[in-house]
């Protein structure tokens, strides 16, 4: 049953897409509506398939790579409505973010259900679950930022150059781009960090020390790094817009890293590794 809602949830996607893109051409609210109605409902399917899948996962204490691929996928949709139905209402972000979801999705069937996480048997432990959650939320955040700075590259870039042009007649103002940006900083900044902090609780209390220096603990901490130090250049230096999106893409790059490179082809500890 599970995987019937997880199958349901992807061509229901898949046809939203296709519906974003009308609405991107058009630019009509009828069109929006139906768009957003159909991507509830794909939404909808997907968490059916979650209610089922975290009583698997808390029962039989396993949770697979590709489950977690998935939850990403699922989380973005939830970010999408977390921003869309703000004030700031960057609805055409849905013709560009559902891509990457239908490609994490598409990504997460090339997985066999046998890559399981490490630490299968310390599930049921309070700090575990905080650990992870915090930390795909963070995820989460990174990526529907990526997403945004995309968009709000192209945009400057046709103002830049005075040629206004399909990006800057349908994309939300920079402004409005930005503003979601900076949510996605800090959010994503504030998880991460809650992940790093319950993560070594959580290790202490499993394995007896806080940090091992994993290539997979490295790589997170110059990611709260970036993140620390984009903070810092927004709120003293008063760094916006471009810069922040192309941080924003420098810490994709390390997220891509961390999370395919180091999960799936480091062996030892944190990680996924055949």
């Amino acid at each position: 049953m599970a995987n019937l809602f997880l199958f349901l949830s992807f061509f229901i996607y898949l046809i939203c897409w296709i519906g974003f893109g009308f609405y991107f051409k058009t630019m009509k609210k009828e069109v929006l509506r139906y768009a957003q109605g159909i991507l509830i409902l794909g939404f909808f399917s997907h968490s059916l398939f979650w209610i089922i899948k975290l009583y698997e996962i808390f029962s039989l204490s396993i949770l697979s790579f590709k489950d977690v691929l998935n939850f990403v996928s699922w989380e973005l949709i939830l970010i999408y409505f977390f921003f869309s139905f703000s004030p700031l209402e960057i609805f055409t972000a849905g013709f560009f973010l559902l891509p990457m979801v239908l490609v994490i999705f598409g990504i997460s069937y090339l997985f066999p259900q046998q890559i399981f996480s490490p630490f299968s048997p310390h599930f049921k432990t309070l700090w575990f679950p905080i650990h992870a959650l915090t930390g795909l939320l963070s995820h989460g955040f990174l990526l529907f930022g990526v997403n945004v700075s995309i968009m709000y590259l192209l945009q400057e870039r046709e103002i830049k150059k005075k040629q206004l042009g399909i990006f800057f007649k349908k994309l939300p103002p920079l402004e409005y781009l930005d503003r979601v940006n900076e949510k996605c900083l800090y959010l994503g900044f504030i998880l991460l960090s809650l992940a790093i902090i319950s993560g070594a609780i959580w290790s202490e209390s499993a394995f007896g020390n806080y940090w091992r220096w994993s290539p997979k603990e490295v790589i997170t901490l110059v990611l709260w790094f970036i993140y620390a130090i984009l903070i810092h250049q927004r709120v003293l230096i008063g760094w916006r817009g471009k810069k922040a999106a192309y941080m924003f893409l420098v810490g994709f790059s390390l997220w891509c890293i961390s999370f395919f490179v180091i999960n799936l082809f480091s062996k030892g500890f944190h990680t996924y590794g055949f």
